[in-house]
């Protein structure tokens, strides 16, 4: 055993390093490259266009829409979301409505990716999500 390892095992343990040197290359791979702010435009049917943000973490996230509707308390409320890769550049974001206020509606969409930093989806009443990297 090298002076390092001999190391490492004294400073971790020798079941977490076996556990650490197990993962090797794979523990250091990047994520699923949604990771990060993403500014939004929504275009709904009428052709008025609206802006949001989106955080993501490895798996969830915030979405905000930068907009008030009067009589619509769910609308530019944080609403927390999860979201997961379907296939090569296909993602599906699941808006978490109902848990940012109740009675607010959940959503599931299905983004396209158009480049590394561009996705596209559309909503159940027909509204094009345009998200773009910031």
């Amino acid at each position: 055993m090298t002076r390092m390892l001999m190391l490492l095992r004294a400073v971790v343990g020798a079941g977490a390093l076996a556990s650490a040197l197990a993962a090797g290359p794979a523990a250091a791979q990047p994520g699923e490259g949604l990771e990060g702010e993403w500014k939004a435009r929504i275009t709904v049917k009428s052709g008025r266009q609206f802006d949001a943000q989106l955080q993501l973490q490895a798996a969830g996230g915030t979405w905000r829409t930068l907009a008030q509707i009067p009589g619509d308390p769910c609308v530019g409320i944080p609403t927390p979301m999860q979201w997961r890769r379907v296939e090569s550049g296909v993602y599906e974001l699941h808006f978490q409505g109902s848990k940012a206020l109740t009675g607010c509606r959940d959503n599931l969409i299905t983004f396209q990716q158009l480049d590394a930093g561009t996705l596209r989806g559309r909503s159940d009443a027909g509204a094009e999500i345009v998200l773009t990297r910031r």
